[in-house]
């Protein structure tokens, strides 16, 4: 590790009003209340009081960074670069640009350390406040090096000032040098400094930052584990409802049974499916999805179990079926309301005995598969309508996990526009994406009917929509605008939520000329959907 490879977005971290260096909470402060505080110190306690306390301030400062240094780096190249660190610190800090102009370090003991601060900010509040001072002004510069510089040579290192801008030099250049090597001036100088058993408590708080960091990692893995999305990533997401189909999913991923995943088309099923498998025993097995509803029926036998060559038109040589490709893993039946009766019968025997048979072939061969199904039809009704088999419903639902629309949630969409944004920042190679603060309205008082897909689908189409990194209302697609209006101006009219759903598809579709084609993508579904909606309401006619 060299001093130079030190970055302060790799070093500290910002979140919801913290920052956090390696487990060493942080925080900011204004130049202009620094220089407040030195001069009412000057006011209360005199010049040497004030260059006293806040010389101390600045070596329990550096000693707190190279225990840190030593603690989140343990592969310095030498003793040297651990030293430049505490220089490059003050700069990344913005303390002051620090430079080693000189480094002795001879095997008998001797230390001398020379060091310039081009741009000291508190040589800057000294001529800001007042006129120069007589004494050396840098006091905390100071403190930090002889701190940090003890700490990392674990003997008394104390740095003097032998000029300073804040007196009227030209510039700010210090000595540090160890202990026996100041003479008589070691007494009165070492005063300036050291402040009781400080070592002792910085070895305390060095080992209860190591054990904080223990916990937090094992925290972080535990939420990790919770806190999946129904989205390729990790977001903190506040609604109790999506809060009990994780813990739902986490409790069923222990065990083997058959799950259902029910829930409307974009709301994340697939997801949660391979949140399941990637919690199981089975993780390092595969996980294989297919949509029964995207393949033709006289394919989708084939696609499931396999089939042997010449056993139909255009079976060149024999294939692996989905089962066996998942075998020792996991298979989701997505959309599994959609395959035909005679399918059903099939896929029944192969869940109750644990063997497929290829298409065209006699023999069994037996696999072992989690099946995980799911579907956005409600499978009750197609059981009394007679489309599905009430056994395999049974056997597919031995545990039921419904993950609710997004518009039953809105205390989710901030979370998840954040999220995708700063997706859509890596996917595209964006310097800056930001969401306008008049666009997080439109969002979470529009009914996403797409739901979490659509939501993805909308701020891509802003991202390449905005001009100058912002995502604003005039962004988004204009259906949303249409939709929102609408809901402002009527409200629902008493409508029912299928009726909100249907009257939104309809205007969308109005708006878009009729192209069914560009209505799914700006409601963010499947054109296979968006035609089985239309079909259900006697509109699917070209």
């Amino acid at each position: 590790m060299r001093a130079e490879d030190l970055r302060l977005e790799e070093l500290v971290s910002f979140s919801d009003g913290l920052a956090c260096l390696h487990g060493r909470r942080l925080i900011l402060h204004d130049i202009q209340a620094m220089a407040q505080l030195r001069k009412d110190l000057v006011e209360a306690v005199g010049p040497e009081g004030a260059g006293r306390i806040l010389s101390r301030f600045g070596y329990f400062w550096g000693e707190t960074d190279a225990a840190a240094m030593t603690r989140i780096f343990k592969n310095w190249d030498n003793l040297e670069e651990r030293l430049r660190a505490g220089a490059r610190l003050q700069w990344l800090q913005g303390s002051g640009k620090a430079e080693l102009t000189s480094l002795e370090l001879e095997p008998a003991g001797h230390v001398r350390i020379e060091v310039v601060w081009h741009d000291s900010a508190e040589a800057d509040l000294q001529l800001n406040e007042s006129d120069p001072s007589p004494n050396a002004a840098c006091w905390i510069l100071l403190g930090y090096a002889s701190g940090y510089a003890s700490f990392c040579l674990g003997k008394e290192v104390y740095f003097q000032e032998q000029s300073c801008r804040g007196r009227g030099d030209d510039l700010c250049k210090a000595v540090g040098m160890e202990r026996e090597s100041w003479g008589d001036q070691a007494e009165t100088i070492s005063k300036q400094f050291l402040v009781g058993d400080m070592q002792a408590k910085i070895e305390s708080m060095t080992m209860t930052l190591r054990k904080q960091a223990i916990e937090l990692a094992r925290q972080k893995k535990r939420v990790q584990e919770l806190q999946l999305l129904a989205v390729p990533g990790l977001v903190e997401l506040r609604s109790k409802s999506f809060q009990q189909v994780l813990n739902a999913a986490q409790r069923v991923s222990r065990f083997d049974s058959p799950v259902l995943i029910t829930g409307e088309s974009g709301v994340g099923k697939e997801i949660v499916a391979r949140f399941i498998h990637d919690s199981s025993n089975r993780c390092e097995a595969p996980f294989v999805a297919v949509n029964c509803g995207a393949l033709p029926e006289n394919l989708l036998e084939s696609e499931l179990f396999g089939h042997k060559a010449g056993s139909f038109t255009g079976a060149n040589r024999d294939r692996v079926g989905l089962f066996e490709e998942a075998q020792n893993g996991t298979l989701l039946l997505d959309e599994i309301g959609d395959i035909i009766p005679a399918l059903q019968v099939k896929l029944l025997r192969v869940l109750q005995e644990q063997k497929i048979r290829r298409v065209g072939e006699n023999r069994m061969r037996p696999v072992d598969v989690r099946v995980i199904a799911a579907t956005n039809r409600n499978l009750d009704e197609d059981i009394k309508e007679g489309r599905f088999r009430e056994d395999l419903f049974y056997r597919l639902r031995v545990v039921e996990i419904d993950v609710p629309p997004l518009r039953e949630r809105p205390e989710d969409i901030l979370p998840l526009a954040r999220f995708f944004t700063q997706r859509l920042i890596e996917k595209h190679k964006l310097q800056h994406l930001e969401l306008d603060a008049a666009s997080l309205g439109q969002l979470e008082t529009y009914p996403w009917p797409g739901n979490v897909r659509e939501l993805e689908n909308a701020l891509e189409r802003a991202a390449v929509m905005s001009e100058d990194g912002w995502i604003r209302p005039e962004h988004l697609p204009p259906g949303m605008h249409r939709n929102r209006r609408a809901w402002l101006a009527g409200g629902a009219g008493g409508r029912t939520l299928a009726e909100l759903e249907r009257d939104y598809i309809m205007a969308v579709i109005e708006e878009t000329g009729g192209s069914r084609g560009r209505a799914a993508r700006i409601l963010g579904i499947s054109t296979t959907t968006l035609w089985r909606k239309l079909k259900a309401w006697g509109q699917a006619s070209p």
